[in-house]
């Protein structure tokens, strides 16, 4: 009875994260996990995949929680705060539209990349929240429709946050429940995602449409200074020194075997220090809500694994073992139709542990790599697949004043989507097997 419950509390759970947009996610995934947590599970089963499940209590949370992944976050959302305030980010847009001189085509593969690759090391709504007003910036300049440019900017964001463990939320819980490292996940997923990035930005160019009149236009930005961009010379310099030292240390971790979590408070810790700030004063770069957001999802995840739910949707595909190739394929194709509607981090949350089931049966550890690569690049088929994509949009929308559907998303999203899992299954084909 007591798991009948639990799996109608979990259903619920993902329901309103699903559908009601009325109610943060981090309070609805912390409400129901509460409450699960009330019930006092204890084990129903020991399996040799996994023999060391814990009663649900607060006494065993740490076990439950992973509170090294909560850690990473939280320093990181500071370090990228004071780079924020410094006018970092700011900074190197201008200095693009600057290099590019004028040339319109330039400067989008300039500003594509750097969305790229701050979003393999940044926070994907960040990058997101950083880029957008500039996108905004040239598309008024040009005076032409913004919206090709942000979708190309939140797909780019998507593509490029999968290549590294700290890129994208997915790849945290991915690597928290998996146990692979920073390195592994370059060499893994981060080769790839420069062919994704090819790929997607030639596709999503391809929707943009301008006249030579407008093309003209762009050189009025390069009267912009980005000195004057910069709010904080000393704070850009020393914050932007931590932080390639904080992911000096992320590649460093496999051979230190030092947590992610210290390496990247102890960044943040080194900058409040220097600057004199406290936790308050940095509060509001702390984004709380995804961190409780997290906290409640493990939880329920860790639920569904008490009352066996994981292990069974795991002997349903143990078969499969004996079959790698399909084995790779389906996980990968299924990961990427199933994250679009679930959303990469409760998605992640609930299909990781089956992977984990699923290489105990047997399975090669190489369907990590398949969810990666299909999830990731999945997140682009709907404006649900990652929180980023429903930030942009609403910046869009705000900017326009016009409503961008689901279905209007998903058929920009399919242009991309699938041409890239394509390409990622023949890549998976060569690479894995």
């Amino acid at each position: 009875m007591t798991a009948l419950i639990v799996l109608v509390l979990a259903v619920l759970a993902y329901y309103f994260i699903i559908f009601v947009n009325s109610i943060e996610n981090s309070v609805t995934t912390l409400f129901f996990a509460i409450i699960i947590m009330l019930l006092k599970l204890h084990p129903a089963h020991t399996s040799a995949t996994n023999p060391e499940l814990f009663p649900m209590n607060m006494e065993n949370l740490s076990h439950i929680v992973d509170f090294n992944t909560l850690g990473l976050l939280l320093g990181m959302m500071i370090i990228v705060g004071f780079l924020k305030k410094s006018g970092f980010f700011q900074y190197m847009i201008i200095n693009i539209l600057r290099i590019s001189k004028g040339n319109f085509h330039r400067m989008l593969l300039l500003l594509m990349i750097i969305v790229a690759l701050t979003s393999a090391f940044l926070d994907n709504v960040i990058t997101i929240m950083m880029t957008l007003p500039m996108i905004f910036l040239i598309a008024d300049t040009m005076e032409v429709n913004p919206a090709p440019f942000v979708f190309m900017t939140i797909f780019i964001d998507n593509v490029g946050g999968m290549a590294t463990l700290i890129g994208s939320p997915l790849n945290l819980v991915l690597g928290s429940v998996s146990g692979k490292s920073f390195n592994e996940f370059i060499l893994n997923t981060g080769v790839f995602s420069i062919i994704a990035f090819i790929v997607i930005y030639l596709l999503s160019k391809k929707m943009i449409k301008l006249s030579s009149e407008s093309l003209s236009k762009i050189k009025g930005l390069l009267e912009m200074d980005p000195e004057k961009a910069i709010a904080d010379r000393k704070m850009m310099k020393v914050s932007t020194t931590i932080f390639l030292l904080v992911v000096a240390g992320f590649v460093m971790h496999s051979f230190s075997e030092i947590e992610l979590s210290y390496i990247s408070l102890l960044g943040a810790l080194t900058l409040l220090f220097i600057f004199r700030k406290s936790f308050e004063k940095v509060s509001e770069d702390i984004d709380w809500d995804t961190l409780f957001f997290y906290m409640g999802l493990y939880i329920i995840s860790y639920s569904l694994e008490e009352i066996g739910v994981i292990e069974a949707v795991a002997k349903a595909a143990s078969p499969l073992a004996s079959h790698p190739i399909i084995a790779f394929l389906g996980i990968l194709w299924i990961s990427a139709l199933a994250i679009p509607f679930l959303s990469a981090v409760p998605g992640t949350l609930i299909l990781a542990p089956v992977l984990k089931y699923l290489i105990g049966y047997g399975f090669s550890q190489n369907i990590w790599w398949a969810y990666a690569l299909g999830a990731n690049l999945g997140t682009n088929l709907t404006p649900l697949g990652a929180v980023q994509n429903l930030i942009g949009v609403s910046m869009l929308e705000k900017q326009t004043g016009k409503k961008v559907t689901f279905g209007e998303f998903m058929k920009i999203g399919f242009k991309v989507t699938i041409p890239s899992l394509i390409i990622a299954s023949i890549w998976g084909l060569v690479i894995y097997h």
